[in-house]
C-alpha cells in the first residue's frame, strides 16, 4: 500500500498541510519547527488508531498488491475504513513484513551490541515467529538489539539444522557415508549489504560463538561494531532494521536519515534501502540540503512556516516542473536544498573557490551571521536572479533572497535601475571589485610587517606603490569604464514597432520594426561616435587622475580596477610566494585590517537583519 494523499488541519504546530500526488519516494523538508516530525507522527497516528486519521484530517490509501485490493474491495480507500483495519490489524512474521507501517525514529544511537547466549532450545525458529502489529512502531534502539539477536539465532539455527541432518543420516546409515546438504547462509545478505554501505570495510561472518558484529577494516584488522564511527553505526542500524523486516507493500518512515552522516554515506544508505523489498513507499523527514537537492526528480514537499503563509496550504511540492522558470540559478539542486531547510542565502559572484565567496563566508562566520554564501558564477546570473527572485520567494519557498555583486564600472543610474527592479534584493559593493577593499595602505603595511618582518615596506612606501600602479592603469581603467557604459546602453536595443500590431499585416510590422531599429542605430552612431567616445574617455581619465592627485585616497581605492592592482601589489611585495594578501587582512585582528573590511561587514549585517 502507499499513501496517495494526506491532508492535515490544526494538527499540532501545523495549521494546514495538504500532501498530494505522493510518489514512492517522498521527501518532507522545511526549516526546524515547521512540523516535519508532526507529519510523521500524524502517519503513525493513523496506523496506531485503527486506521483513523488525525482529527480534521484526511488520508487516501492506494493498494499496491492484489491482496490489498481484494481485502479493500477497491484499488484505493479513504480513511477511516473498516476494511483497512480488518486487513492490517493482525500479527506479522518477524522476518517478513507486508502491508504495514515501519517507523525509523531519529533516536538511533547504539554504541555497542552483545549477542545473547544461546542453547538449542532458545534458538527457536525466527522465520516462523510472529510479532505484534505495532512492532514496527517501536523505537529503533531497542529493536536493533533484538534484530542482532535474531541474526545470531538464524546462524545458530543453520548450524543446528546441519547437525540435526548429520545425526539423522548417521543413524540411518551407521556404517556408510553420510551426506549433508549445506543450507544457504542466512547471514550472507547482511554481509553483502554491510560491504555495499561501508566499503572497503567488510563484515565478518557470524558464527555460533560470536558475541557481537565484527568487521575487517581496510588494513585487514578485525574490529568490533563499537569501533565504527557514529555515522557508520547508524547506517548499519537503519539498513539491518529494514533488511530484517524484509518489507513488501509497506510505508516506511525515516526521521532525519542524515544524522551523523557524510553525504556520500547518506546516498549509499538510500540506494540500499530502495533495493530492499518490493513496492514500498519511503518517507524521509529531513533538513539535509544534499538529500533534498537530489530528490527533486521524485518531488520534495516543502512545509512553509505559518508566519509566511497565514492562509491556505503550507505545503509546496518542489520538483523539476515548478523549477523550470528558475533554471538561471546556478547549482539549482544544491541551492534549493539549502532554501527548503530555511537557510538564508546570499548569492555572490564567482565559483566555490572565488575570493567573493571566501571573503563573505569568512566574514559571516566570524560575525556569527547565519547566512549561506552561494557562488553564482557570474554577475549575469546575479542580475537574472535579482529580477526573478520575487517569483522564487512568493511562488515556491516564501523565503527572502539577497544578492551582492561588484560595481564593475556601472553608472549610478544603472545601479539605481537594477536596485529598483530587484526591489532592493540586489546590493552593490562600494568598489569596482571586492579586491578593492584590501587596497588599504595601513592594512597592507600591517600584514607585510607580519610576513616580511624587517624587510617589510612602510605604509608610505606601499601607498606610493599603489599610486604608481594606479597611474600605470589610467588608460586601461578609463577604457574599461567607457566600454561598460556602452555595453549597457547598447544592450537596451528596443525595436518595438510604432504601429498597431493588431491591425497591421506582417510586412507593415516588419517595416515599422526596421524603422525603430534604424532610428536607434542612427542615435547610437551619434552617441558612440569617435568624438563622443573620446569625450567619455577624457572624462573618466580626469576623474581617476583627480582621485590620486593628493595621494592614495578612499575614492581611488573605490574606482581603480582592484583585481588587477591587488595581483600586481602581491607580486611586488612577496615576489613569487603564493601568499594571498586578502586572507591575511581578513583574518587579522589589527584595527587597520578590521577597518579595511568594515564596509563588507556592514553589508552582511544589513542582509542578515533584513532576511
Amino acid at each position: 500500500m502507499k499513501i496517495k494523499q494526506l491532508d492535515l488541519r490544526a494538527w499540532q504546530v501545523i495549521r494546514q498541510a495538504d500532501f498530494e500526488d505522493l510518489s514512492d519516494f517522498v521527501v518532507i523538508a522545511g526549516p526546524n519547527g515547521v512540523g516535519k516530525t508532526k507529519v510523521k507522527e500524524a502517519l503513525v497516528y493513523v496506523f496506531q488508531n485503527s486506521g483513523n486519521p488525525p482529527p480534521g484530517g484526511r488520508v487516501i490509501l492506494q493498494a499496491t498488491s492484489e491482496g490489498e485490493k481484494s481485502a479493500w474491495g477497491a484499488p484505493e480507500i479513504t480513511l477511516p475504513s473498516s476494511q483497512l483495519w480488518s486487513f492490517i490489524g493482525r500479527n506479522t512474521k518477524r522476518l517478513k513484513t507486508e502491508s504495514r507501517l515501519i517507523q525509523i525514529d531519529s533516536n538511533r544511537a547504539v554504541e555497542s551490541i552483545n549477542f545473547q547466549q544461546l542453547n538449542f532450545t532458545s534458538i527457536g525458529d525466527p522465520e516462523g515467529e510472529e510479532v505484534g502489529y505495532g512492532w514496527g512502531f517501536n523505537p529503533v534502539r531497542g529493536r536493533f538489539q533484538e534484530i542482532c539477536n535474531t541474526l545470531h539465532r538464524l546462524k545458530s539455527r543453520e548450524v543446528a539444522s546441519i547437525y540435526s541432518a548429520y545425526e539423522s543420516s548417521s543413524r540411518a546409515s551407521p556404517s556408510g557415508a553420510v551426506s549433508v546438504t549445506r543450507l544457504d547462509d542466512p547471514i550472507q545478505k547482511y554481509v553483502k549489504l554491510f560491504g555495499e554501505l561501508l566499503y572497503p570495510k567488510q563484515m565478518e561472518p557470524i558464527g555460533l560463538t560470536s558475541t557481537t558484529i565484527q568487521f575487517k577494516d581496510e588494513d585487514g584488522q578485525i574490529r568490533q561494531f563499537s569501533d565504527l564511527s557514529s555515522g557508520e553505526r547508524e547506517v548499519v542500524i537503519l539498513a539491518f532494521d529494514i533488511l530484517t523486516q524484509n518489507p513488501d507493500d509497506c510505508v516506511v518512515l525515516i526521521d532525519e536519515p542524515e544524522v551523523h552522516l557524510h553525504p556520500e554515506l547518506t546516498f549509499r544508505l538510500i540506494t540500499a534501502l530502495k533495493s530492499i523489498g518490493q513496492r514500498n513507499q519511503f518517507f524521509l523527514f529531513t533538513h539535509s540540503p544534499d538529500i533534498i537537492g537530489h530528490a527533486l526528480d521524485t518531488g520534495v514537499h516543502f512545509i512553509r512556516p505559518k508566519s509566511r503563509v497565514p492562509t491556505g496550504n503550507q505545503v509546496v511540492r518542489v520538483d523539476d516542473s515548478n523549477l523550470a522558470g528558475l533554471k538561471a540559478i546556478p547549482n539549482i539542486r544544491d541551492t534549493v536544498g539549502m532554501i527548503t531547510v530555511g537557510k538564508r542565502l546570499l548569492f555572490v559572484e564567482g565559483n566555490a573557490g572565488s575570493i567573493d565567496r571566501n571573503v563573505f563566508a569568512t566574514l559571516a562566520k566570524a560575525s556569527h551571521v547565519g547566512l549561506a554564501i552561494v557562488p553564482s558564477e557570474s554577475c549575469t546570473n546575479i542580475n537574472n536572479m535579482a529580477l526573478m527572485s520575487e517569483t522564487l520567494e512568493r511562488g515556491v519557498f516564501g523565503l527572502s533572497l539577497r544578492m551582492i555583486r561588484d560595481r564593475d564600472g556601472l553608472t549610478e543610474q544603472q545601479i539605481e535601475t537594477f536596485t529598483a527592479k530587484s526591489v532592493g534584493r540586489l546590493m552593490f559593493l562600494p568598489y569596482y571589485h571586492i579586491e578593492n577593499a584590501f587596497l588599504s595602505g595601513a592594512a597592507i603595511a600591517t600584514v607585510a610587517k607580519k610576513i616580511l618582518l624587517g624587510d617589510a615596506p612602510s605604509q608610505h612606501e606601499i601607498e606610493t606603490k599603489l599610486l604608481e600602479l594606479a597611474r600605470a592603469q589610467l588608460h586601461f581603467a578609463a577604457t574599461t569604464y567607457v566600454k561598460s557604459e556602452i555595453y549597457f546602453e547598447a544592450g537596451n536595443f528596443d525595436v518595438s514597432p510604432v504601429v498597431n500590431v493588431n491591425e497591421a499585416d506582417v510586412a507593415q510590422i516588419a517595416t515599422a520594426m526596421n524603422a525603430s531599429a534604424t532610428r536607434l542605430i542612427e542615435q547610437y552612431k551619434s552617441n558612440f561616435s569617435t568624438s563622443e567616445i573620446e569625450k567619455r574617455l577624457v572624462s573618466w581619465r580626469f576623474r581617476l587622475e583627480q582621485s590620486i592627485l593628493s595621494g592614495w585616497s578612499e575614492e581611488a581605492q573605490q574606482l581603480f580596477i582592484g583585481k588587477r592592482m591587488l595581483a600586481e601589489l602581491q607580486i611586488w611585495l612577496f615576489k613569487n610566494k603564493q601568499i594571498r594578501l586578502w586572507e591575511h587582512v581578513i583574518n587579522s585582528q589589527d584595527e587597520s585590517c578590521i577597518r579595511a573590511c568594515h564596509k563588507l561587514r556592514e553589508m552582511l549585517t544589513a542582509v542578515d537583519k533584513d532576511s
